[in-house]
């Protein structure tokens, strides 16, 4: 569709807004859901204007009429219920763009920032459940992992509160990068007590789950190594 729409060269970003709007607690007016992507990411092939959902037209809860879906990033950059897409040639400054999604790793400086983007890679820890009871014997540890770049490339968990590691089977339920996969590890456990399982995944570029979350105000981007406690 950009291709079709010819462009100009001075063209930086293309702004999506969508129908919804409101008002805000920190400035006066009533703002649209707005967001904008670099030329660069709104062209590329995997970017898309969705109108359909498994073959059937999206549902107003899932963004009808058009939903722009952005692969590889946080879900806010993939805008509801679009109503107007304009290209300009500076960067946007919008609210829920320059002020909302964005990185504040210092509390008193609000001019320290970074935008959020690219999905951090994650794991999850889907069984056993936090706090579940469990019986001496073989148990399956299984759960899930994502990466906003390239594949997942290791699972690994800890059942000694991160002093050793060992690796998960990976199982992919599909190759196309933005997929998350599924991941499994055969725990055998014969003695009593509360165990604490950690979960931390790498993708293909090394980029890894810290053990502990990285501080900012907002708390975006939350990826440290997932953890449940059970009772044997």
């Amino acid at each position: 569709m950009l291709r079709l729409a010819d462009l100009k060269p001075s063209a930086q970003e293309v702004i999506v807004e969508g129908w919804d709007a409101g008002s805000r607690e920190d400035m006066p007016g009533i703002f649209p859901y707005a967001r904008s992507l670099p030329i660069t990411k709104a062209m590329h092939p995997d970017t898309l204007l969705a109108y359909e959902y498994n073959g059937q037209p999206l549902t107003w809860r899932h963004g009808f009429p058009f939903r722009l879906i952005v692969p590889h990033w946080y879900a806010m950059a993939s805008v509801k219920w679009v109503r107007r897409i304009v290209a300009v040639d500076a960067l946007f400054q919008g609210p829920f763009q320059s002020v909302d999604y964005q990185y504040y790793p210092d509390n008193e400086n609000e001019q320290v920032k970074y935008p959020v983007t690219i999905l951090n890679v994650n794991s999850s820890i889907l069984q056993p459940l936090d706090r579940s009871v469990l019986r001496k014997g073989k148990h399956a540890i299984q759960g899930i992992a994502w990466t906003g770049l390239g594949q997942i490339s290791r699972v690994e968990l800890s059942l000694d509160e991160g002093n050793t590691w060992v690796a998960a089977t990976i199982g992919r339920t599909s190759f196309e990068p933005p997929s998350w996969v599924h991941w499994s590890y055969e725990w055998e456990i014969n003695q009593s007590g509360e165990f604490t399982i950690l979960s931390r995944s790498s993708d293909i570029y090394g980029r890894a789950q810290p053990l502990e979350a990285y501080w900012n105000r907002k708390g975006y981007g939350y990826h440290a190594a997932d953890r449940v406690k059970v009772v044997v």
